[in-house]
Order: structure tokens, then C-alpha cells, then sequence
């Protein structure tokens, strides 16, 4: 991240990536927040405060789920197939009653409150071919296999050995391999959501720093976004107090 473009907007710190973000960032045509199940930073009145915000500043928002691959997240943190698919089933149920508590309580107006699963959006044409370039690329490009293995690495932590569902321990841990599939998913927003969603410009946004960010906003490999594609830190001030 690029700390020198750095700015304070009310609740927020909003921070892009590079100066083309920055500039998409100012152009101010569309938001991609991703939320992702299971995780404890995205509370309703932290969902709430980015909301109101993003409406605030952007043309469109868009919330995203990813949903698709979470079975398999869990599965390589080393609980059961059948323990992986209930707690994602549970969690993704989970998110999205915060997700349309926070929009009730931000006040937009319903026509405006835009929320889908990943899963939907992989239907369309333009999602399936950037996935079968990442897929490609992780095929084909060692630099892009490497970071991306890397970022599932630790990012998937070791499942507690609760053994629920099962009557016994957590099996092991399979390893982070199963995890790819998840980031898999995610990756095509971050590459080119206004092919998916159909609007001029798009930044996705985190609240953490994104490791392969590098990959696809400053290299020139096979995963290079187009110009109109960019991403922000956006870190909620009053959640990390």
C-alpha cells in the first residue's frame, strides 16, 4: 500500500493502493465490499459505518458474499466434510442477517441495497472467464502460484479440535492447498469487476492488507488489471478501538 495517499474520512482511514486507485478513488463510480463469513471485524455496527460511508461517497455499492468455495476453507483448516459444510451453511446464513441489519440501519433506500453471493455472480460469462485466468495463471506462472499459496497459508488457521458433528477429534488438517479455491473465487473481482457487475470503474475494498495486490495493480504478469479496476485499505477507526 501506497501509505503517502493515505487519508482520514470521518469514521474511516481510506488508504489506495497506488495513484491509479487513487484516481478511481476520485472518479468515485463504484464500491465492491466484500464480507466474508466467519469473520468477527465485520459486526453490524462496523457493517453499518462502511455502508453509510460508501453511500455517501460512491455512485453504486455492492456487497459480496463469497460463499462459493467456504466448505472448502473449512475443510483445509481440518474439520470434517461434513462438519465443513454445516458450519459454512451456518455462517453464511450468519452474515447475511448482519448484512441486512446494517443496511436497515444505515438508512439507504432498499432499491439501492445491493447483496449477492459469490455463487450467483460465478454464473455470468465474465466471471467464468477471469476465473479460468487465474486458474491459468496459477497453472502456468510460477510467481503467481507462489503468492497465492503463500496468502492461504496464513491465512488459514488450525482448525480447534472441537470434532463437532463427528464424535471425535478434527481430522487433520489437509493443508492450505484447499484454501486456493477460495481465493480462487475471490480473485476475478479483484481483477476486473466492472466487466462482472457492468459499471464504468470499480475499487474493491479490506481492511487488511492484500497480499497478491502487488500481482494485479503494480506487476506485469498474466493477472495485470485493466486501469479501471483498483482496491483501497479501508480501516474502520472506531472498530479497532
Amino acid at each position: 500500500m501506497n501509505t503517502s495517499l493515505a487519508a482520514v474520512a470521518g469514521d474511516h482511514i481510506v488508504e489506495p493502493y497506488s495513484p491509479n486507485c487513487e484516481r478511481l478513488l476520485e472518479a468515485a463510480d463504484h464500491l465492491l465490499i466484500g464480507v466474508s463469513p466467519g469473520n468477527s471485524y465485520f459486526g453490524i455496527p462496523t457493517l453499518t459505518r462502511i455502508l453509510t460511508w460508501a453511500h455517501a461517497t460512491f455512485r453504486r455499492i455492492d456487497v459480496i458474499v463469497p460463499d462459493r468455495s467456504l466448505a472448502a476453507n473449512y475443510r483445509a483448516q481440518g474439520y470434517s466434510e461434513q462438519v465443513a459444510h454445516k458450519k459454512a451453511r451456518t455462517e453464511i446464513s450468519s452474515v447475511r442477517r448482519r448484512i441486512r441489519r446494517a443496511w436497515e440501519r444505515s438508512g439507504i433506500p432498499e432499491h439501492e441495497q445491493r447483496t449477492h453471493l459469490l455463487s450467483e455472480l460465478a454464473l455470468l460469462p465474465a466471471y467464468e472467464k477471469l476465473h479460468r485466468r487465474v486458474r491459468e495463471a496459477l497453472a502456468s506462472d510460477e510467481q503467481v502460484f507462489d503468492v497465492c499459496q503463500r496468502t492461504t497459508s496464513r491465512a488459514v488457521p488450525v482448525a480447534e479440535q472441537t470434532g463437532e458433528g463427528t464424535g471425535s477429534a478434527a481430522v487433520p488438517a489437509p493443508g492450505p492447498h484447499l484454501a486456493l479455491d477460495y481465493l480462487i473465487d475471490e480473485m476475478p473481482f479483484f481483477i476486473d469487476t466492472p466487466s462482472i457487475l457492468g459499471v464504468p470503474s470499480s475499487l474493491v475494498n479490506y481492511h487488511m492488507p492484500v497480499p497478491f495486490a502487488g500481482l494485479l495493480y503494480t506487476g506485469d504478469g498474466p493477472l495485470r488489471a485493466p486501469s479501471h479496476q483498483g482496491l483501497i485499505l479501508l480501516r474502520d477507526r472506531a472498530a479497532e478501538r
